[in-house]
């Protein structure tokens, strides 16, 4: 896979990771092979759940299932998941396909994103590679029982009917395989090096505070500007610098970005299309004055408007740009 970089765009190619759930329902082990063959018979037509469910208490709860979903995963994914290859999987959503008269689940998937970086030690230059994960599940019944399985208190480790236990229990089969994108080039003999492994004290502090900001100036902005176009559900995955260790200044910053989009097939399985973004950037300043022109604690415009050092350049300008 190539990211998409803010002077070259290309398609994300698409890993299709399949759930041991998947793999038994595919041999009919859940007992729908019956219900598979007649939607080809009777033509049935499928529709996402979010566009199925009518009233207000189901879209309600399927929102919060969702959301639930999400920071359940990122409350456990740094003790389990995320300790392995790729230390940074973000959920690009969890979405369900169902018959648009019955509501009967059909399929489920949950799309993940990740990153890796490497710096070239002679350039400063930024590589990145940018895996998918495509968790498939095929849970049984309908919306109406369907809704009602997950647990408010502990959405991700909730029975669904139809699975061998929670969706939790399918993830590391799914986790284990991820398509990997184009390998990172070999490693490079220089004076660049990682930004922030030469940090040190109170620096490092105020770097982690500057990227977590710039996560949530990100996400609070994307709704009405980036997330407008094909992919609503751009997430950052990590912002990341090289460091010139001669001079002490940056070199090129990179902000790498993922998203997907989610339509059904005639026999109502998701088909998703994944996209991947490398925004780099030059900035010819320290760190110490990066993370001072972004300090979330001072006055000023939101993060993503306000000029690099020894600039007039935002981030939103790159981000427009990029993305």
């Amino acid at each position: 896979m190539k990211p998409r970089t803010s002077t070259s765009r290309s398609l994300a190619v698409v890993a299709l990771l399949t759930s041991s759930a998947l793999a038994s329902a595919c041999n009919g082990s859940d007992g729908n092979i019956g219900q598979d063959q007649s939607d080809v018979t009777s033509k049935t037509t499928y529709v996402d759940l979010g566009d199925f469910v009518s009233t207000d208490a189901d879209i309600e709860r399927w929102i919060e299932i969702r959301q639930g979903l999400t920071h359940d995963f990122d409350q456990i994914c740094g003790d389990t998941f995320c300790g392995g290859d790729f230390s940074n999987i973000y959920s690009l959503g969890f979405t369900c396909s169902v018959s648009s008269i019955q509501g009967r689940i059909r399929e489920c998937v949950w799309t993940f994103a990740a990153s890796d970086e490497l710096i070239d030690g002679a350039s400063g230059n930024i590589a990145s590679t940018i895996p998918f994960y495509e968790c498939r599940v095929r849970p049984t019944g309908t919306v109406r029982n369907f809704l009602p399985a997950f647990q408010s208190n502990d959405y991700l480790h909730s029975e669904l009917p139809g699975l061998d236990g929670s969706l939790y229990d399918q993830l590391g089969d799914c986790f284990d395989a991820p398509l990997d994108g184009d390998p990172l080039p070999e490693p490079t003999d220089g004076n660049y090096t990682d930004a922030a492994s030469n940090l040190e004290g109170d620096e490092i502090d105020a770097w982690y505070t500057m990227t977590a900001a710039l996560r949530e100036s990100f996400d609070q902005a994307c709704g009405d500007s980036f997330c407008e176009g094909e992919y609503t559900n751009l997430q950052p995955l990590r912002f990341r610098c090289s460091l010139d260790t001669d001079s002490g200044l940056l070199g090129t910053c990179a902000w790498m970005f993922a998203g997907s989009n989610v339509e059904r097939n005639a026999k109502g399985f998701n088909v998703i299309d994944s996209e991947s973004y490398v925004c780099t950037f030059p900035v010819d300043a320290t760190p110490a004055a990066l993370t001072a022109a972004l300090d979330p604690e001072a006055d000023g415009e939101d993060l993503l408007h306000r000029p690099l050092p020894g600039s007039t350049v935002t981030l939103n300008d790159v981000l427009i740009d990029c993305l």
